[in-house]
């Protein structure tokens, strides 16, 4: 059935493997041709799926650039078990094209194996998600745009605010989190919104000035999409409303390793990438590192999620001096990662009276001056 919604990589893009030294990616895994059968998916960890073009449209496809770029790169990884899918098929209309979008990710997340999906418009974050609705109850996305999305006014969407459609499609969503807007290109009265949800909202200001803090809100995303617009225009330029500012191409490709070593990501999409306006191959060649990069940290995955009684893990308890409370930090020795403790009401998926959330040093820095975290506090409000 999965056969159905998958167009099979290019014959001539295929043809050019063959050239290939054995240990470039495009030598190191299965790719999808024509006239072949698809393989046993649950053979492999990671698949790349690409989106079409609607078929008027006489843009290149993005994945296919992509795709010729990230052949060309070394693997470096032992025993890797990567497949390449092809392309989604783009419906006849757009609600056709979230269907497929759905059901190839509802089948692949069901076999075990983690979708990296490239091209289309940012809304098919929204087929993504719902394809993560039908196998996991509960949902932790983590968005990168350098816009947030949701409406012009309080009764008017716009024709990008899937992410409110997204929001509110209960009771599937746990968490949201939004890195790396632009206040200068943001209303004020959406991220008020996100925030009196008690979701996270980090401006690209506050990424630049540290970027280390992004892996713990990534430790704990089930899906990750990355509107390629959140990186400034010299880096990559082939992207819709790009601008001056934004991500630097090395600090996407550190962010896109922390979402693969995160071990609950179970996919990833890159979107917003228009070829026909890339600049010496600019854009699709970063894209194509940032995927390098979330398989490099896929299988560096550390596996390492602690428990309360666990030797693996220092604990530190910080009580707070005019307040008869505490905070509980556990730090991993495995790969000094910092948890801390937060309250909330038992339920089917939290049996224990609290959760641990990932944060950081300066997390634990803070709590020390006697000053509670603004991470801790947002996850005890949206706990309780």
């Amino acid at each position: 059935m999965l056969k159905a919604y998958l167009s099979p990589v290019k014959s001539e893009i295929f043809d050019k493997t063959k050239s290939l030294q054995s240990s470039q990616w495009g030598r190191n895994m299965y790719i999808f041709i024509e006239k072949a059968n698809l393989p046993i998916l649950e053979d492999f960890d990671i698949a790349i799926v690409g989106v079409e073009n609607a078929p008027n449209s006489e843009e290149v496809v993005a994945a296919d650039i992509v795709r010729t770029h990230f052949y060309e790169l070394y693997n470096w990884q032992n025993n890797a078990k990567i497949a390449d899918l092809g392309n989604i098929k783009y419906g006849v209309t757009e609600k056709d094209t979230h269907f497929a979008v759905r059901m190839v990710i509802t089948s692949l997340l069901r076999q075990g194996v983690v979708p990296i999906i490239i091209g289309g418009e940012h809304k098919i974050s929204y087929g993504q998600f719902a394809g993560h609705s039908r196998v996991q109850d509960m949902i932790n996305v983590v968005m990168f745009d350098q816009k947030v999305d949701l409406f012009t006014t309080a009764n008017e969407k716009t024709e990008s605010s899937f992410l409110y459609e997204m929001l509110t499609r209960q009771p599937h969503l746990s968490n949201y989190t939004h890195v790396g807007y632009q206040r200068y290109l943001v209303d004020p009265s959406m991220v008020d919104t996100l925030e009196k949800l008690h979701f996270e909202c980090v401006s690209l200001g506050n990424v630049r000035e540290q970027i280390k803090d992004v892996e713990p809100l990534l430790r704990n995303a089930t899906m990750v999409s990355f509107d390629m617009s959140v990186i400034r225009a010299a880096d990559a330029p082939a992207v819709s409303k790009a601008t001056p500012n934004g991500l630097f191409g090395e600090e996407a490709c550190r962010i896109s390793r922390y979402a693969g070593m995160s071990d609950d990501v179970r996919s990833i999409g890159f979107y917003q990438f228009e070829a026909n306006y890339d600049y010496k191959s600019r854009t699709a060649q970063l894209l194509a590192q940032m995927v390098w990069y979330f398989i490099e940290g896929f299988y560096g995955r550390k596996h390492d999620e602690p428990a309360l009684n666990n030797h693996d893990y220092l604990k530190y308890i910080v009580n707070f001096k005019d307040n008869d409370y505490e905070i509980t930090f556990l730090k991993s020795k495995k790969s000094d990662r910092w948890w801390m403790k937060v309250p909330c009401k038992k339920t089917k998926n939290r049996k224990k009276g609290y959760q641990l959330v990932p944060c950081s040093y300066s997390d634990y820095a803070l709590a020390c001056k006697d000053e509670i975290p603004d991470r801790w506090m947002k996850a005890f409000l949206r706990l309780s």
